[in-house]
């Protein structure tokens, strides 16, 4: 090969080095083709559907381009093909028309070289001379040379483009993610942040390069999570670690991250990519949840106890026959009433109004024979569950004793606030037949006076007058005012 030909060859190298997109390469190929073999050269790609079509060109007119664009002695199907070098167009068996179409452009001679990438044609590069022309082994070696650098360039920018789609895509992707992502390079640096990310953190897109996510760790994380992503970059593994971070508006989020190696085609350690979840509020309900159940076992244990006092001082006093089932049922109807209206706000409190008309309705007492008076008070619920029992017996004996076991009796419940922090609830019976205090005190007059007394932290007072039932409770604000337990 002569010299001009390898300092040809030289430059072709290195401007196709340096070149940045496909323009740049396709000059870059003419340059060395018109240099070294005709004055007038082209070059034509294969496109998606199969058409060679014309990419760059010397000394070529524009009809010229327009009649023999896809005209190819190739496929894209064809393997490894051979140059083509024609001494005279003449003396070709192409059809008479392609022919007088290439003489009028006033070429003679000319050469097909294909362009090979992986083995597959891709497209070729032409050379033309205006007389017949007989191609030596010389020019034969330089026009393959300088297929193969430019198959191979071209080959290596449809890689990079493919790789800049790709990126770009995923950029896009990344940015729209309802997610926080982000690509870290082998030494820890963010590469990349997402919409979401930035957002969290409170960082512009130019300050990136400067941005060192470790200084918004919790003081208190900062090690345990710096140490266990050193060991997953170590181990090139992946790794999920939770820690508290600080956003931009300076609060303290719980993150859980889970990161992954990123390699190389050659596997290369590139960095880590990863993805970063709020996990805050799904760990405070977690913790809610918790509270929760540890609440509703105390209170199923409670009630229980409950249900085992009431069996046990009902069944004791009256034995086991149809009287104390019904009383004993009663007083669980009365109970799950309670709890009932208790579960509707969650256990937070009941309103006092509405635990006495429960009561009264669960009896069948006639709304016109009982008489509800008071402001709205909301009671935690173990005082809603002592007043909803109390309120049970006290109904129960006025039924059957009191002022209900007759057609003309009636029922006052008044409540009233006495100052700003004591509660006044009193019970009347009037109109009923003459009553006289019981022989002994039963268990509906002990739950009466010791559970109100206790739960309300109150005194009670129930009184026997023979004009009727009285029974007065005095309750200081720790008793009645909402409170959880």
């Amino acid at each position: 090969m002569q010299a001009d030909g390898l300092a040809t060859l030289y430059r072709l190298t290195d401007a196709l080095q340096r070149a940045n997109g496909y323009a740049d390469i396709d000059n870059a190929a003419l340059d060395a083709i018109t240099a070294v073999l005709g004055s007038r050269a082209s070059i034509l790609l294969f496109d998606h559907a199969g058409v060679m079509r014309f990419v760059g060109w010397r000394g070529l007119s524009d009809s010229y381009r327009q009649k023999l664009e896809g005209h190819s002695p190739w496929t894209p199907a064809d393997i490894a093909p051979e140059p083509i070098f024609v001494e005279d167009i003449e003396q070709t068996d192409e059809p008479p028309e392609v022919k007088e179409t290439i003489k009028a452009e006033g070429i003679r001679g000319l050469a097909f070289i294909p362009l090979v990438s992986r083995q597959r044609i891709i497209g070729k590069f032409m050379t033309y001379y205006a007389e017949p022309h007989r191609f030596s082994a010389s020019e034969a070696s330089l026009a393959v040379t300088i297929a193969r650098q430019l198959g191979f360039s071209i080959e290596r920018a449809r890689a990079d483009e493919v790789l800049r789609e790709s990126e770009e895509r995923f950029r896009l992707m990344s940015e729209q993610a309802p997610v926080m992502l982000w690509l870290s390079d082998a030494d820890g640096r963010c590469l990349h942040l997402n919409q979401q990310l930035r957002s969290f953190w409170g960082v512009a897109p130019e300050r990136l390069a400067d941005f060192d996510w470790q200084t918004s760790m919790h003081p208190e994380d900062r090690e345990r999570i710096g140490l266990t992503m050193m060991d997953a970059v170590i181990g090139r593994q992946g790794v999920t670690v939770e820690g508290r971070y600080l956003n931009a508006t300076g609060q303290y989020r719980l993150l859980s991250t889970n990161a992954q190696p990123r390699l190389s085609g050659s596997g290369e350690f590139l960095g880590m990519i990863g993805v970063n979840v709020d996990i805050t509020q799904q760990r405070e309900a977690e913790e809610r949840l918790k509270l929760l159940l540890a609440e509703l076992n105390h209170r199923v244990k409670n009630t229980l106890a409950v249900v085992q006092a009431i069996a046990h001082q009902t069944f004791r006093e009256g034995g086991t026959g149809g009287d104390s089932r019904k009383a004993f049922e009663g007083r669980l109807v009365a109970l799950a009433t309670a709890h009932n209206l208790l579960t509707q706000s969650n256990w937070e409190s009941a309103s006092l109004r509405t635990i006495a008309t429960d009561a009264l309705n669960s009896q069948g007492v006639d709304a016109r024979r009982a008489s509800l008076d008071g402001p709205h008070v909301d009671l935690a619920p173990k005082q809603a569950l002592a007043l909803a029992l109390a309120l049970h017996e006290l109904c129960t004996n006025a039924t059957k004793h009191g002022a209900l076991s007759n057609d003309a009796g009636q029922i006052v419940l008044v409540w009233r606030r006495t100052s700003e922090q004591d509660l006044n609830i009193r019970w009347e019976e009037r109109g009923g037949p003459p009553v006289s205090p019981p022989a002994k005190r039963g268990f509906g007059s002990r739950l009466i006076e010791q559970s109100l007394a206790r739960d309300f932290d109150a005194s009670v007072a129930l009184d026997f007058r023979p004009e009727g039932v009285c029974c007065t409770i005095e309750a200081a604000s720790a008793g009645w005012r909402p409170e959880l337990g």
